[in-house]
């Protein structure tokens, strides 16, 4: 049986077959969704952890560079609030054109690598 609702899209009832098959599906899914939901946490912490220590040595190297956060501001179009805001805030989510620029103000360079998961 065809149905129409709202628009243009077309909705067709499943076969009691393909309604099995659907549900063993979810079910299957369903099972996982706590595992998944744990690594997709870990993961997402992983990379915060690497983020909040590339912004602690741009911190270290200004402060060792005697730099303000005004200079850092004026060589990277960066405002003062935004530098303190990413230096400061554990949660921040700097792009990687932030690093990059705050990276060269220091006279160092980013550096992203790709490796491969065994």
């Amino acid at each position: 049986m065809v149905k129409r609702t709202m628009g243009q899209r077309i909705y067709r009832e499943p076969t009691a077959e393909q309604a099995a098959r659907y549900r063993k599906i979810r079910e299957l899914i369903s099972e996982e969704i706590p595992e998944i939901k744990h690594e997709a946490k870990a993961m997402r912490e992983n990379r915060r952890v690497a983020i909040q220590q590339a912004v602690a040595m741009l911190k270290s190297e200004r402060e060792h560079q005697g730099m303000s956060l005004a200079d850092i501001s004026s060589k990277t179009g960066i405002s003062k609030s935004a530098i303190s805001k990413l230096e400061n805030n554990h949660e921040a989510n700097p792009t990687i054109n932030t690093l990059v620029k705050y990276a060269e103000a220091l006279r160092m360079e980013l550096s992203v690598s790709l490796t491969v998961k065994r």
